[in-house]
């Protein structure tokens, strides 16, 4: 008896936190403007290379792109309307973790950007991107993107020189 009673419970709590990223991912699967436009639009008004994508579906669902700028001394995250692609806010951030372990200038000379290990996810895992990131491999930079196919969520990793695999 009680293990039924535990099943559902445990069924439903998984739901409820998985729900959230779901819903993020149909949105930004539907929104108008891609998550590589939203970089895009990002880039140019910082002047600076993307280091994460994401869609928010906060304030009504946005694109979020973190931009590196200023040789390396400026982070920021900057608001992208998914219907638009108008920069609409921006946030400065502090340096995070991946920056301590990898130098900027390291991330800003890579061969591959984040806007074509974008493309590369995209073509390999046959899908939309919804999640885009920057991380170290090694000493240089790679990148995870998430993509939404008909088969679900695919984690695909892109090097340095833009070869894409399965996560």
């Amino acid at each position: 008896m009680t293990i039924r009673l535990i099943a559902p419970a445990a069924f439903a709590l998984a739901a409820a936190i998985s729900t959230p990223a779901f819903a993020d991912d149909a949105a930004a699967q539907n929104a108008k403007v891609s998550i590589s436009k939203a970089v895009e639009a990002a880039e140019a008004k910082a002047g600076g290379k993307a280091t994460e994508a994401e869609y928010e579906d906060d304030n009504g669902g946005r694109w979020e792109v973190k931009v590196l700028a200023d040789g390396g001394a400026k982070l920021t995250k900057y608001f992208i309307d998914p219907n638009s692609g108008q920069v609409t806010g921006e946030e400065e951030q502090t340096f995070e973790k991946y920056f301590t372990m990898l130098k900027p200038e390291d991330f800003a000379k890579a061969q591959t950007q984040l806007k074509d290990a974008i493309a590369a996810a995209e073509a390999f895992a046959k899908g939309k991107a919804v999640q885009a990131e920057v991380e170290r491999e090694g000493d240089s930079v790679a990148y995870e993107i998430d993509v939404a196919t008909a088969d679900g969520d695919k984690d695909v990793k892109v090097d340095a020189t833009g070869k894409a695999t399965a996560d």
